[in-house]
């Protein structure tokens, strides 16, 4: 034995089995003095907002819409193409909540009915309806065993 691990364990932490790995995985980063301005990332000019408005009030939602894509995609896009991709987008939304307020009107609806049901017969009502049922049965029968010419002949 010269002090040396057994072949297979390791003393420590390595990278790939080479190089010990450093005790910090990310490094201290300098905080800077004033603020670091934003980086550009695209080269292509930002769309304009006046490109994307139309004179019609009613389309002014979509019209946002198209721009905010617009500025999404950092690309060059064509407006009356994003318009109508804002166009379908709003009705595919508008469809998903009218959807999801008529499910929750259903289901208000069936609560409140179901508040105005009334309570059902208890576990004793329905014992002793069971019970009187079995009475009458055996009081017809022990009627019918004491005059046996009420039954019509032939039956037994």
């Amino acid at each position: 034995m010269t002090g040396q691990p057994p072949a297979g364990t390791s003393t420590g932490r390595t990278d790939a089995g080479t190089r010990p790995m450093p005790e910090r995985l990310m490094p201290e980063r300098p905080v800077p003095d004033r603020p670091v301005p934003p980086v550009l990332l695209a080269t292509t000019p930002a769309p304009c907002l006046e490109d994307f408005i139309t004179d019609r009030a009613d389309d002014r939602l979509r019209d946002l819409l198209a721009f905010a894509m617009a500025v999404e995609a950092a690309r060059p896009t064509e407006p009356e193409a994003l318009r109508r991709k804002a166009e379908a987008d709003l009705q595919a939304h508008a469809f998903r909540t009218l959807h999801n307020q008529v499910e929750t009107i259903r289901l208000e609806a069936a609560k409140e009915q179901i508040g105005r049901l009334r309570r059902g017969p208890g576990f004793l009502k329905l014992v002793l309806a069971n019970l009187l049922a079995i009475a009458l049965v055996l009081g017809a029968a022990y009627a019918l065993w004491l005059r046996p010419d009420l039954l019509p002949a032939g039956v037994f």
